[in-house]
């Protein structure tokens, strides 16, 4: 079977204006990397670099995989973690068919939709729930833009 993510460009979509009204920025540079034939990535640089936003797109088996991944991580986190820990995964409702927060080097928003997995991230030293906002909106965005 062949996935219709072949010819799927991340970098399509985010428009300048849906950044520019999260970040409050224009973006300097937008660069897609090339397309994989079940992901892409796009990297949207600021002129303040703490600004940048990455998003992935991944589609069949490996975006099924990850998910199953951040569920499983989700769920171990919320047994073990202390109430005052933050969680290095953990579930985020109202977001596709299931969301995920991660922390670390590949944190950021994790949205499952169908087949199709979109992780957005952001740069910067904003607290979690602002970041956590600005990726709501990114992913509403890219949501929307997604074909099913």
């Amino acid at each position: 079977m062949l996935l219709a993510a072949a010819a799927l460009k991340a970098c399509a979509l985010l428009t300048a204006a849906d950044v520019t009204s999260v970040q409050g920025e224009k973006p300097a540079k937008v660069r897609q990397s090339t397309p994989q034939h079940d992901s892409s990535r796009c990297f949207i640089a600021f002129a303040t670099a703490a600004k940048s936003i990455s998003l992935e797109v991944t589609r069949g088996p490996r975006a099924a995989l990850l998910a199953d991944r951040m569920r499983e991580a989700a769920e171990v986190e919320a047994e073990e973690a202390g109430e005052n820990e933050e969680h290095a995964v953990e579930l985020v409702s109202g977001l596709g068919d299931e969301a995920f927060w991660a922390t670390g080097r590949l944190g950021g928003l994790y949205v499952r939709r169908g087949e199709t997995m979109l992780r957005i991230a952001i740069g910067g030293e904003e607290s979690k729930e602002v970041k956590l906002g600005k990726l709501r909106l990114l992913a509403g965005k890219a949501l929307s833009r997604l074909t099913k």
